[in-house]
């Protein structure tokens, strides 16, 4: 009867197939687990019983959330809450709430008029009150200005004070200060279209001031201060989208990208004000060039005009998109009252008569008017500009002729600097031949034919014209679906389309751009690609499509892209489900369209290109039935954890340099619906949001040097925490009403008790305690077999009749072991001939082999079983079978 000693040396091997479980000639089979449920393996080898959840909250009102991480420094870190068309932000732990003040913002809806608000305008600048919105708009030069003094009483003195504000189409122009002008209090800030919550510390009253210098019309609705409480700021995406939401981060701006929705930005300020605002470029991207006959004919050349169209154009998802047209003439248009103000200018070109432009000059106001002004010319390009000749600010028009044949110059009027002294005039330069390009935003569709707009780029000319290109974004047109900054440039992506930013300039997508810094699109162009899953920025710009996976690259690995320089490649035809992708160094990490699998991208210098990799080969049915969130964190190891649909969570513990793709899972009881991590200091935070019989609850996972024994371990999920004076009776666990818990306290176990109330009552006053949910932790080996070079004990009958256990900060009573899971017996109570007592933690563990309670079968196993709160780590397993060879 051969007897041989079986090591088990490495719990991290993991979960493998059923399917594979005969495999015990591969060493990883071998070494693997068909159940290994709440136990958290590491890269070393050793495996504990995983760390409890502490209760952090709950989402807003228990609905369904997405949770997006905001990491400005890895000590600098927020949970963005998104919920039902509402967003929260937790910091430290805690929702960012806003204090109790009397302080009142008078008028600050607007509702009839602009009382309470000072006129402030400059010169020929108008603000007034528009069907419940604060208009400004400005001359290009001066600005429209209102303000406002706020009475702060001496008991608000010194306290944090939120402005909410809501901008109905900026960008608006914010300064607060203690004095009118002044911006000590709030920087002045650029307000983008949508909601911001902005804070404040006054000493005593301050001044509120909102401006603009653009010519066409900007909205304030509202300003109030904020109610005590926590802030919330509303968003556009319903809870059933956001599952679909994308995002990236720079600096205090996380971009984000939804299909069906226009971009957004998610913006902070002094790390407790917070934004969310339409992303608007002024400047592209554009489709192609009308190719029609259809013409459109703008009613003006700057501020707020009509555009209608020759036949049915327009449909109400063209709202907020962009049109570029191109006139036939230049004409430039501007109201001068300061010194330093010009016209735009026109290009000149041809010969003789053809070469005629008309400057216009019309006196505004009742005067006086005085000063000079001058024409200038700047030679083959615009910027270096040259006096030509001189003119009073008077009424009339007159025709200018260089009689350059053949040159192509630049021209512009205007005072120069202390060439003004009083008045406003309108003034205008217009020449017949060349063209000029301008750029309106629509902000209201009457008819198929017929649409209001905002000039954003001045116009050249109200003829009807068919060269016209409309932009790319609109809800006509779709929104993009995925976003990525990479290179320097902010991409988006949607449908089979993606479009890169100017170089350095994410809001700005300007096709006349000029070299390598310019704009970048371009189409995929094959296979099923109606949704960009998501991008990837690592080597190379990785796109993620339902049919496979696209490679964004240059000619040579190590150039950069540009407008000219860029190729796409197909290194993976797995395709992707709607879930985000997660970076992992220069690997991206997805999941298959199928749903349940998961891949790897990763570089191959073999093929200079991307290759996937199946990440489940040994465990494919570890995604079932699919996997709804993926993220990873990389302390103390990297672990990706992959959410499924029936609320448990598959975790692979990953190390490539290892070669450690170790599957276990982790259940608790409820159902576990994302997931999102944060970097910390010596590992990283882990947050789940856990719906526990209709209360969703927002858990992040304890530290793994918390859960080793001692006065605090916290080996319970959702738990809460007690350090203090002795007390009896622990409240806080509303959200475990009716549970049964676990509880450690002062360095014990000290049992289960019921919650009722939303508290539980204690034997004896306690000072250190962790209470929350209990939890199992089973460990069932793969079919057990000699050892490599010694052939096989599959298929026959053999027993398991002694183990010897190594462990580590583990509980003398928190251990059980056996053949299956119904016989199991406890750690022995006798350690080298002395009684070991209840509640005893072995610091190490490595005594003789213990009798194991096997039976004969053709399949014997050692099963493990941990038990919350009780802490166990296991470094090794000594297993010795007899086989009955005959």
């Amino acid at each position: 009867m051969p007897r041989n000693n079986v090591p088990l040396q490495a719990f991290n091997r993991g979960i493998v197939s059923p399917l594979a479980l005969a495999r015990t000639d591969i060493d990883r089979v071998a070494l693997s687990a068909e159940i290994q449920t709440n136990w958290m393996p590491r890269t070393l080898g050793s495996m504990m019983l995983r760390p409890g959840t502490a209760f952090v909250g709950r989402t807003k009102g228990d609905k369904k959330s997405r949770f997006l991480k905001f990491i400005f420094s890895t000590t600098e870190t927020s949970l963005i809450e998104l919920s039902d068309k509402v967003m929260r932000i937790w910091t430290n732990d805690a929702l960012v709430s806003r204090s109790a003040v009397s302080t009142i913002i008078t008028n600050g809806g607007f509702d009839s008029d602009l009382s309470g608000w000072s006129d402030t305008d400059e010169s020929d600048a108008v603000s007034s009150w528009v069907s419940g919105n604060m208009q400004l708009v400005g001359t290009g030069f001066n600005a429209a200005k209102r303000n406002q003094q706020v009475s702060v009483s001496s008991g608000d003195a010194n306290k944090v004070h939120g402005l909410r504000i809501s901008v109905t189409r900026g960008p608006v122009t914010l300064r607060v200060g203690s004095s009118a002008g002044d911006d000590s209090y709030i920087t002045e800030t650029v307000l983008a279209t949508g909601t911001h919550s902005l804070t404040l510390s006054p000493a005593g009253n301050f001044f509120v001031e909102f401006s603009s210098r653009l010519n066409y019309p900007v909205l304030v609705n509202s300003i109030s201060i904020e109610s005590s409480g926590v802030m919330e700021i509303t968003t556009p995406w319903p809870e059933g989208d956001l599952p679909l939401i994308r995002y990236d981060q720079s600096g205090d701006v996380v971009f984000v990208a939804c299909k069906s929705y226009q971009q957004q930005r998610i913006e902070r300020r002094n790390n407790n004000s917070w934004s969310v605002v339409n992303y608007e470029s002024t400047d592209g991207p554009f489709g192609i060039e009308n190719t029609t006959g259809l013409r459109i004919t703008p009613s003006g050349l700057s501020g707020v005009i009509t555009l209608t169209a020759s036949s049915p154009l327009f449909k109400s998802g063209n709202v907020g998109s962009l049109f570029r047209l191109e006139s036939t003439g230049q004409t430039s248009t501007v109201t001068l009252n300061g010194s330093d103000q010009f016209t735009d200018y026109v290009k000149v070109t041809g010969i003789g008569d053809s070469r005629k432009f008309t400057i216009n000059r019309t006196q505004i106001g009742s005067g006086p008017w005085s000063g000079t002004l001058t024409l200038q010319r700047s030679v083959s390009s615009p910027g270096a500009w040259v006096d030509v000749e001189s003119y009073a600010p008077d009424n009339g028009s007159f025709d200018y002729n260089d009689q350059l044949d053949n040159s192509i110059i630049y021209y512009r009027i205007g005072y120069k600097a202390g060439a003004w002294s009083s008045g406003s005039l309108r003034t205008s330069i217009s020449f017949a031949g060349g063209s000029r390009t301008g750029i309106v935003r629509v902000t209201a569709v009457s008819s198929p034919t017929s649409a209001s707009a905002i000039v954003l780029s001045q116009l050249g000319g109200t003829s009807a014209t068919e060269i016209w290109s409309e932009g790319d974004w609109s809800g006509k047109k779709g929104w993009p679906s995925a976003v990525a900054l990479y290179e320097g440039r902010l991409w988006w992506a949607g449908k089979d389309k993606f479009w890169g930013s100017v170089s350095d300039a994410y809001d700005s997508f300007d096709d006349t751009t000029e070299g390598d810094s310019g704009p970048i699109s371009g189409a995929i162009g094959s296979g099923p690609v109606d949704t960009i899953n998501w991008l990837m920025p690592l080597l190379r710009l990785l796109v993620g499509t339902q049919g496979a996976e696209a490679s964004i690259r240059s000619s040579s690995f190590d150039e950069p892209l540009t407008p000219t320089n860029f190729g796409i490649k197909f290194p993976s035809t797995q395709g992707s489900t709607a879930i985000a992708a997660v970076k992992i160094d220069s690997s991206a990490i997805f999941v298959q369209r199928g749903g349940v699998r998961v891949y790897e991208l990763t570089y191959d210098s073999g093929v200079y290109d991307y290759v996937s990799n199946d990440m489940t080969t040994l465990c494919p049915e570890i995604g079932y039935p699919e996997i709804v969130a993926i993220d990873a964190h990389r302390q103390p190891d990297t672990r990706i954890h992959c959410v499924r649909g029936d609320g448990k969570v598959a975790i692979q513990v990953y190390d490539k340099v290892e070669n450690v793709r170790c599957w276990v899972l982790m259940e608790t009881d409820g159902i576990v619906e994302d997931v999102v991590t944060l970097p910390g200091t010596i590992e990283d935070k882990v947050y789940y949001v856990v719906n526990r019989e209709g209360k969703r609850c927002l858990e992040r996972w304890s530290l793994e040097s918390e859960c080793r024994g001692g006065q605090l371990t916290k080996l319970a999920d959702s738990h809460i925490v007690y350090t203090g004076s002795p007390v009896s009776n622990i409240a806080g666990l509303d959200h475990l009403e009716g549970k049964e818990v676990v509880c450690w306290a002062d360095g014990f176990d000290i049992g289960t008790m019921i919650v009722s109330g939303g508290s539980i009552s204690l034997p004896l006053p306690k000072s250190n305690i962790v209470v929350g949910l209990g939890y199992s932790a089973p460990y069932k080996s793969a079919k057990l077999a000699y050892s490599a070079g010694m052939g096989t004990a599959l298929s026959q009958r053999k027993r398991v009749d002694r183990v010897g256990l190594i462990l580590s900060d583990t509980h003398a009573q928190g251990l059980m072991y056996g053949p299956d899971f119904e016989i199991m017996d406890d750690m022995p109570r006798d350690e080298c001939g002395a009684y070991v007592p209840d509640g005893k933690i072995w610091d190490a563990y490595d005594n003789d082999a213990i009798e194991f309670p096997g039976d004969w079968d053709t399949d014997s196993r050692i099963c493990l079983m941990a038990k919350a709160p009780r802490p166990v780590t296991i470094l090794a397993a000594i297993i010795g079978i007899s086989t009955n060879d005959k």
